[in-house]
């Protein structure tokens, strides 16, 4: 016999010799169950099992005083009432379908649910039990434990674990807690010394909050009229100005505290992130001066990736920072290095040492350029290599002003000097010529010289000019067409030389038409200083697919002359001229700035069985 079977028969004493009261619980007397029913602390409550149909419906039966606590009515109140109209609504998220699961099933079922009791909204722990072992099931029995504010201390430390997670991100923290019933603020530690004040200073919320930045005061002052009201949390970096007047820079999170379903307090963490915010205040600084950087600076990963260009390196490469990036600083490979000098470099910086030299890159658009690189390692707080910072400066210009003022000296130190001397000794010479001397002679020699001289200051006006107009990277000139009209030309400025001009009709390169005073220099050269009865001179334009460049168009200049003296070919290899390698005039020199300027390179090579080959490579006009 069941509890609630007994308690129903309560009037019907047990009969039977084979029951004795001693052996079996269902021989207690009907009011021993009732006085057990009402005494023990457990809210126990029987549910009427209902059938219509396919529909179940659950009323109440007995409740004991412990359950009438729960849900704040008596039995009276509640026997034979559905469970819909006890709580006043629909409870199907509430626990509704653990009172079918038991019925169905017929197996006891446990839940715990927040329920809608008219005495307010409470978490409950119910156990419900069948008291039927066979058949279907009338009865339930139900013990009902109100955990209320045990469910609602795990989630007070679910916000404490929160509010300490936040803590420890914030890492070393001050700690505080305002009570709303009392207005009282209790300060920890760590939070008095973040704002300065002594052990025994006791503020009210609004003084706290005037410690705040004025610009930030209306901010903080929300947030706490927030949380207060609607419990929003919230988490804020702001400026204070501590007690001795100094300015700081806080996060502080806050969150409330409930109970009873009414916030009654604050709580939070604040945190002195002041050299933080200076951390990130030099790193904007910094990154703004990367940015407005005349000098090209490149970060690449350990691998040599392309992470970051700044401005500076796109207008010098001509690659924009979404062609550069992801992709190897190998994109502006002019092929000027062999393999050693990369093998040299990489050794270098992957050691964690400086690497700096001064090296020929290519633009996107073809043309060298020179530039002093320095590449250091970024290391991380192990020590180990992350990353690599390249910063570089474009000094072609520097470089050809350079050369060009070297040059310019030493013509006229040397050059000049040396032809007016001739000159000075052929004029004495014919002051005082005897009948014996030829005074044609001198008169030859100071001629010689005069022309000579003539066209170091022509050739130097050239230069001059050279420089002063710059280059002009949008610049081009259909250089076929150049060539194909200077045949003519030459044609009728040297009737004893055999010119010949091998041309396409059409070939753009990147550069304007001092090419054209270039080639006609190199030609004059080739004629002028020829040694043979009649000079051959050719001219050959030879376009990128012809001479497996992708940049590159080349126009070469033979003759069968003698060949440019051994002792000035170096200074174009060196790049600038020395006291012992020097050249004889402004030629070679004037041919190799108009290639420089136009991003490109001059080449001497020789010319079978004999002469030279003075090649102009240019870059290649973008179509």
């Amino acid at each position: 016999m069941t509890f609630e079977e007994s308690y129903d028969n309560r009037n019907v004493p047990p009969t039977g010799a084979d029951n004795p009261v001693d052996s079996d619980p269902s021989s207690m007397p009907a009011d021993g169950y009732e006085t057990v029913f009402h005494a023990v602390q457990e809210a126990v409550f029987l549910v009427e099992v209902e059938r219509t149909g396919g529909d179940l419906a659950f009323r109440y039966g007995r409740i004991n005083p412990a359950y009438e606590a729960i849900i704040g009515l008596t039995e009276a109140e509640v026997r034979g009432k559905t469970l819909r109209e006890v709580f006043e609504g629909d409870i199907e998220n509430n626990g509704f379908d653990s009172y079918r699961a038991c019925v169905e099933e017929g197996e006891p079922t446990e839940f715990t649910a927040r329920l809608p009791f008219p005495a307010g909204n409470r978490t409950v722990e119910t156990k419900l039990t069948p008291t039927e072992s066979n058949g279907p099931v009338r009865r339930i029995v139900g013990i009902a434990r109100d955990v209320t504010e045990q469910e609602a201390a795990k989630r007070e430390l679910g916000r404490e674990r929160d509010l300490l997670a936040k803590a420890e991100d914030l890492a070393a923290v001050g700690v505080w807690e305002l009570d709303l019933r009392t207005d009282e603020f209790q300060w920890t530690e760590g939070t008095r010394a973040i704002f300065g004040v002594d052990d025994g200073y006791d503020p009210t919320l609004l003084e706290v909050i005037e410690f705040f930045h004025p610009a930030d005061q209306n901010t903080i002052r929300s947030f706490v009229d927030s949380c207060k009201t609607d419990g929003d949390p919230f988490d804020e970096v702001l400026r204070l100005t501590t007690a001795d007047g100094t300015d700081r820079w806080v996060r502080t999170v806050g969150e409330s505290v409930t109970k009873d379903g009414a916030i009654v307090a604050l709580r939070g963490a604040i945190q002195d992130i002041t050299d933080q915010k200076e951390r990130e205040r030099e790193l904007q600084l910094f990154r703004k001066a990367v940015e407005q950087a005349g000098h090209g600076i490149v970060i690449t990963d350990r691998s040599g990736t392309i992470e970051y260009v700044n401005p500076a390196y796109e207008r010098d490469t001509g690659y924009d920072r979404t062609e550069a990036v992801e992709r190897n600083p190998s994109i502006v490979k002019s092929g000027k290095h062999g393999d050693a000098f990369y093998e040299e470099l990489w050794g270098t910086i992957l050691s964690g040492d400086v690497w700096e030299s001064e090296l020929i890159n290519r633009r996107k658009s073809g043309e060298l350029y020179h530039v002093d690189q320095t590449i250091a390692p970024i290391t991380d707080a192990a020590g180990e290599i992350t990353h690599f910072v390249a910063i570089e400066s474009d000094i072609t210009e520097q470089r050809l002003r350079e050369q060009r003022l070297s040059v310019h000296n030493r013509i006229l130190r040397h050059n000049i000097r040396n032809g007016m001397n001739v000159i000075k000794g052929n004029a004495s010479r014919l002051r005082t010529a005897s009948t014996d001397d030829n005074p044609h002679e001198a008169v030859t020699a100071i001629e010689e010289q005069a022309v000579d001289l003539l066209k170091i200051s022509e050739n130097a006006a050239a230069v001059r000019d050279l420089f002063q107009r710059g280059g002009d990277g949008d610049a081009s000139c259909d250089v076929g067409a150049m060539v194909s009209k200077l045949a003519s030309d030459f044609e009728a400025q040297y009737p004893d030389a055999a010119i010949t001009v091998d041309a396409p009709d059409s070939v753009l390169v990147q550069a304007d038409n001092r090419v054209e005073m270039a080639i006609r220099e190199a030609v004059h050269n080739a004629v002028s200083h020829n040694d043979q009865p009649v000079p051959e001179v050719t001219v050959r334009v030879t376009p990128p697919e012809a001479n497996d460049t992708d940049h590159w168009i080349d126009i070469a200049i033979a003759d069968n002359g003698p060949g440019i003296p051994e002792e000035e070919q170096p200074m174009l290899e060196l790049g600038h001229e020395t006291p012992l390698v020097h050249g004889s005039g402004l030629e070679l020199w004037l041919m190799y700035w108009v290639a420089k300027n136009a991003g490109g390179e001059m080449r001497i090579s020789e010319n079978e069985p004999r002469g030279s080959i003075v090649t102009l490579r240019i870059p290649t006009a973008a179509t």
